[in-house]
């Protein structure tokens, strides 16, 4: 019996609940679900990774994962299919068909060779000017993935043959990866998300040894990678919940491990050659009483450290088919809630770690959430953390830094830019999260920002707007340092209490205001171009001169009652 219903009605739940949020075409609200569960992406952030219309050339999203520091990048090109009406009639077998195979091999001919872009729309030559501004940046490919999502079970078998035929026709293959999400897989991602404590037996492997203290108790052993290879195959990423990062791919460090968990010679040598991994759990139980080869209960438990060392040896499990003779060193906490995420921030050394993952735990961004949490709003220290809350009462600490960086310290090109450096350098992290920032002003620029993506959204559906949707999609941040110029030029003082917990400025913001503010971005981005004929859309929004020059402009219509 399968449960094919079930997983379609959870998912048609949750693209409602999306639909409802943005008023937009079911099939946009499934790609924006899909988005979120591939990237980490808030869905109000995922307009500027939408490419679908005419001229797409079979893509409906594109998404470039960067890590600043190593220079090195992926590109995830996304084709959805929202196949609502044959799950309605009970149908849940719907196959991935050729002709999306064939869209990926014409997306990698545009972004890759020098074929004309007559007849490509403006959202995805804007893509290939991102890939190419990386590049010439000094950013190296490492993969192009592929992704294929509908509600039904992926490429029949003469298609994976066509797909087949021309991997091994393409001498780039080894950087080309495709996925397939079916109704299950996009549940189980669904899944993993939402339910992040787990109750299972697991068997160790030799002696061991305890130690405790009044508030916390552990015990350190080793695990066989087989016991590995079994958690992960059954509860997935549902190990990983409370990590302060997810599975990084094979990047350098993990392709070693990778490699040295798929060479029998050196499995042997695996359990020194790795840092092991640290489990948390609320309690832990002796099953077997021995000496060694304990066997443990453990109550709401989660995978700590050790994400990279658990899914690289499944990888090398895919491979071979085996991971015989690997022995990992694990360490079992029983710890209370915040003892445990000093566990989780310490602990993770192997792989760099994300720095905006690296605050999460820290004092002033646990001090917003409570304080949110009692003004009725969730603040997101993790990605995905409050997934399952409104999402119009959701504030994700990654955004929230992007919009505090543009409205009040009047820098969008760099908090648009330069995300990483919002957490990562601490003189910036700093100016932000301050002992005075107050959860009212916090809301407020919430607020303000909602109000901004919901009238541009309304601005998009116009037919007689002339400004490209590239142009808009990458707008949002300076309107909002548009609108700091704008208020502060007509006389308010933007730290006073009274500002801030005063609806009435954002209600001030309208479709007229937007318009004049997007048309002057539009006129400054197109003259710096003509101006310096190296530029392209995408360098002209990094650079600080687009915010001087968008603020020049601002106080001269002010000054003169245009504004």
């Amino acid at each position: 019996m399968g449960y094919e219903k079930f997983y379609w009605d959870q998912i048609k739940a949750r693209v409602k609940r999306i639909n409802e949020q943005f008023s937009e075409p079911e099939g946009l609200s499934f790609l924006r679900l899909v988005v979120n569960l591939i990237t980490g992406e808030e869905y109000s952030e995922i307009d500027e990774y939408i490419v679908e219309g005419p001229g797409d050339l079979g893509a409906d999203a594109i998404y470039f994962l960067t890590d600043d520091e190593e220079k090195r990048f992926k590109l995830f090109i996304i084709q959805t299919k929202y196949n609502k009406s044959a799950c309605e009639n009970g149908e849940y077998n719907q196959n991935i068909p050729e002709e999306v195979i064939n869209k990926f091999r014409n997306l990698w001919d545009f972004f890759f060779s020098s074929n004309s872009d007559t007849g490509v729309n403006d959202e995805v030559i804007a893509k290939k000017e991102e890939y190419e501004n990386l590049i010439n940046e000094g950013y190296i490919l490492d993969e192009v993935i592929f992704i294929s999502a509908n509600l039904g079970i992926g490429p029949a078998e003469n298609v994976k043959a066509v797909l087949e035929r021309w991997l091994n026709n393409n001498p780039f293959k080894d950087k080309i990866k495709y996925k397939h999400l079916g109704l299950k897989e996009i549940y189980e991602k669904i899944n993993e998300l939402e339910t992040p404590f787990l109750t299972e037996n697991i068997q160790l492997y030799g002696s061991y040894f305890e130690f405790s203290t009044p508030d916390v108790k552990g015990l350190v052993s080793s695990i066989d990678g087989n016991e590995l290879v079994r958690l992960y195959e059954k509860h997935k990423d549902k190990l990983f919940q409370l990590n302060v990062r997810y599975y990084l791919g094979e990047n350098k460090i993990n392709k070693k491990i990778i490699e040295s968990a798929s060479n029998p010679v050196v499995r042997d040598k695996f359990w020194f050659l790795n840092n092991g991994i640290t489990i948390i759990c609320d309690e832990y139980e002796k099953i077997t009483i021995t000496s060694e080869n304990l066997k443990l209960k453990l109550e709401n438990f989660q995978i700590v450290n050790g994400t990279q060392t658990t899914r690289c040896i499944y990888e090398a499990y895919k491979k071979t088919g085996n991971v015989d003779g690997i022995k990992v060193l694990v360490k079992i906490l029983k710890a209370g809630k915040d003892l445990a995420e000093k566990i989780t921030e310490s602990t993770n050394s192997q792989n760099p770690v994300n720095s905006r993952d690296l605050r999460s735990n820290d004092n002033i961004q646990r001090l917003l959430e409570r304080s949110l949490l009692d003004r009725g709003y969730y603040y997101q220290r993790k990605r995905n953390q409050y997934i399952d809350k409104p999402q119009n009462k959701v504030i994700d600490n990654l955004l929230f830094a992007q919009i505090y960086y543009s409205f009040y310290l009047g820098k969008p090109h760099e908090a648009r830019n330069q995300r990483a450096k919002l957490f990562g350098d601490d003189s910036v992290y700093s100016q932000i999260f301050t002992s005075e920032l107050e959860p009212e002003k916090i809301i407020f620029l919430h607020l303000l920002y909602r109000k901004i993506l919901d009238l541009l959204r309304n601005l998009k559906k116009a037919s007689d707007l002339r400004i490209p949707k590239d142009v808009i999609d990458r707008s949002k941040l300076f309107i909002l340092h548009a609108l700091k110029v704008y208020f502060r030029e007509r006389g308010y003082n933007l730290n006073a209490k009274e500002f801030f917990t005063n609806l009435k400025f954002i209600e001030q913001i309208n479709h007229e205001i937007l318009t004049k503010i997007l048309s002057i971005i539009h006129v400054e981005v197109d003259s710096m171009i003509e101006e310096d004929n190296s530029l392209n859309k995408v360098k002209v929004f990094q650079r600080k001169d687009l915010t001087e020059r968008i603020e020049n402009k601002i106080i001269e219509l002010v000054k003169k009652g245009e504004l």
